[in-house]
């Protein structure tokens, strides 16, 4: 994998995938972003084993196709440090290189297929909100979700999601206090949360939160078992 891209972009993708790296030992692999490069595009992939991020990353000059593991927290010191506008990544199993004009960085490599998989939002059957409205009704609930060292009955240590129609609504709790909001959604398909209580982690939730930033913005929302995909 190679690539030529702006520094300043890179590093803004970075930190954004950055969120999903877990702060635990779960796996070591987990510790990197996969940048997976075809001709057209560059995706940054990240995950927890709880949130995974996949993130196209714009402007980006692709000089050879490939995947490559990139240790995130040596490769966004390099970004912020580096003074070059413009680098280049040169990346296989062996080494990661990241190359300008007057600075040259080297860093172990590792085997992209040791990354577990992100999926792609590719389903039919999903609802739709505006970001502006999503992200009031997480300001409005994430509050009263419960932490993981809370433990009372009914409380939950995420925001519960309910898709039904023309309606949305998140809840939470802590087992003392509850909070619930609505907004409207449009269904696409047959999708609906009914006989489910799909619960969100709140690191989620704060994430995508923190990402609405243009309020006109259609997010399509899709259920599976076991996961959400935004």
């Amino acid at each position: 994998m190679k690539i030529v891209c702006h520094r300043e972009g890179l590093l803004s993708a970075c930190q954004l995938a950055s969120a999903a790296i877990a702060s635990r030992d779960v796996k070591p692999v987990l510790k990197n972003i996969k940048a997976v490069v075809n001709d057209e595009r560059c995706t940054l992939m990240a995950t927890d084993l709880e949130l995974g991020i996949r993130l196209d990353v714009r402007g980006i000059k692709v000089d050879e196709p490939g995947e490559a593991l990139l240790p995130t927290s040596r490769l966004i010191a390099i970004l912020r440090e580096s003074t070059d506008e413009e680098l280049t990544i040169d990346a296989s199993i062996d080494k990661c290189v990241v190359r300008g004009e007057t600075n040259e960085f080297d860093m172990p490599g590792e085997d992209p297929s040791s990354f577990p998989d992100i999926p792609t939002f590719a389903e039919e059957s999903y609802h739709e909100i505006t970001a502006g409205i999503l992200r009031e009704m997480i300001k409005r609930t994430i509050f009263s979700a419960a932490t993981e060292g809370q433990v009372r009955f009914g409380a939950t240590t995420g925001v519960l999601i309910e898709l039904e129609g023309d309606r949305a609504a998140l809840i939470a709790t802590d087992g003392r206090r509850l909070a619930m909001m609505t907004g409207s959604a449009n269904q696409h398909g047959d999708h609906s949360t009914k006989n489910a209580t799909p619960v969100i982690p709140s690191k989620a939730m704060q994430l995508l939160e923190r990402n609405l930033v243009e309020p006109d913005e259609l997010v399509k929302i899709s259920l599976r078992p076991n996961e959400v995909l935004m």
